[in-house]
């Protein structure tokens, strides 16, 4: 816990300087050229002061409460946070356009010309959010049950419930979701987000989940920070079975394995069991289907625990262009399917957001996986 306190110091150390180096920077470029005054000055110090304070406000003092104000100042916040990046993004963009183009300087023209490519980023992102669509995987399974051909899985992941994403948020995906008639549904972490205070709203929607094999959900590194058992229990009252560090058989046919996320789970200091160990006592004659929130193991990994497919979320995509690029160098399998040999990995670009509300270059998707047997292929 203690290294925990040492990660956060920092971790909050770090994020003043860069986030208000990034206001001062902001206000340098676009607010100070104009030369406003009076009145018209004052107010808008006001307004980039009180954007300025809402996401720290609200993410370091509130976070642990409830109520109208507070969902307004967390919704302001957390928008603004996502329009920060594109104002620095947009500065830079239009400053090396006046630069090639030799356009006279002007101010005004500067910073409208931002403002206007930063609304209207900002308003895509915010729509795109809410769009979620459906990605249609097809996977190839060894040993498969004829009876399990054709058989479909519909995965969800890192819908981040809380005062952002609401209760009607996951109504729209439990209807989505029913309308596809999948055999199998898993969650793959982070259902809820880390300042979940109304973690009953999501209980009746998800109860309307259905399907015939039943539903399925792993922890994310979001459950522990919301409260791991506050949000286990809250899962597991809606019906759906939490596979922690365990296994269990499907239809008699396929293993379907969970395994907690072990970036969350160093909030409470818990030590997860190696995947080897999770596996103990597998039959190795019938497929192995994983559900792991982060996409850390190793094709090398997974093959010699004879997991055929493995389906992970985490990354968002990330979520905001171009942290997409980041995304990319931190990990091996950043977003989308991957296959070597005989072993699919599968990382969903997320059905939810995180902090800002919106999605740029990143549509929110519930995916679903139609397995079939590669033993007819031989």
């Amino acid at each position: 816990m203690k290294s925990m306190a040492w990660f956060f110091s920092i971790f909050i150390s770090i994020f003043f300087i860069v986030y208000g180096g990034a206001h001062f920077y902001i206000y340098w470029r676009l607010i100070r050229p104009l030369n406003l005054t009076g009145v018209l000055l004052h107010s808008v110090r006001l307004v980039f002061l009180l954007l300025f304070l809402s996401f720290p406000l609200f993410h370091f003092f509130f976070r642990h409460q409830n109520g109208p104000l507070v969902a307004v100042i967390n919704f302001i916040g957390s928008v603004w946070a996502g329009t920060l990046v594109y104002f620095l993004l947009a500065i830079l963009g239009v400053g090396i356009f006046k630069l090639v183009s030799g356009m006279p300087q002007n101010p005004r023209i500067f910073s409208l010309a931002v403002t206007t490519i930063v609304l209207a980023v900002t308003v895509y992102g915010l729509i795109e959010a809410g769009n979620i669509g459906v990605t249609r995987l097809n996977v190839k399974i060894s040993n498969l049950p004829k009876k399990l051909e054709g058989m479909t899985i519909a995965q969800i992941s890192d819908v981040h419930m809380g005062l952002t994403v609401r209760g009607q948020r996951l109504e729209k995906i439990v209807k989505m979701v029913n309308e596809l008639h999948p055999d199998l549904i898993v969650i793959t972490g982070d259902l809820v987000d880390e300042q979940a205070l109304h973690m009953e709203d999501m209980v009746k929607p998800l109860k309307e989940l259905k399907c015939p094999y039943g539903i399925f959900a792993i922890t994310g590194n979001h459950e522990y920070f919301a409260g791991i058992d506050k949000a286990i229990a809250f899962i597991e009252s809606a019906g759906v079975t939490m596979l922690r560090n365990r296994w269990v058989t499907i239809a008699g046919g396929i293993q379907l394995a969970g395994r907690d996320d072990p970036t969350g789970a160093r909030v409470t200091d818990e030590v997860i069991p190696p995947l080897k160990d999770i596996l103990k006592g597998t039959d190795p004659s019938k497929p192995i289907i994983l559900l792991y929130h982060t996409p850390v193991t190793t094709f090398e990994e997974l093959q010699s625990l004879g997991v055929q497919l493995q389906l992970s979320g985490h990354t968002h995509k990330g979520q905001l262009w171009p942290f997409n690029y980041i995304v990319k160098m931190v990990y091996k399998t950043p977003y989308g399917e991957f296959i070597s040999g005989n072993t699919t990995i599968y990382v969903s670009r997320g059905t939810g957001t995180w902090g800002p509300p919106m999605r740029v270059g990143a549509r929110p998707e519930i995916t679903l996986v139609t397995l079939s047997s590669r033993d007819k292929e031989n």
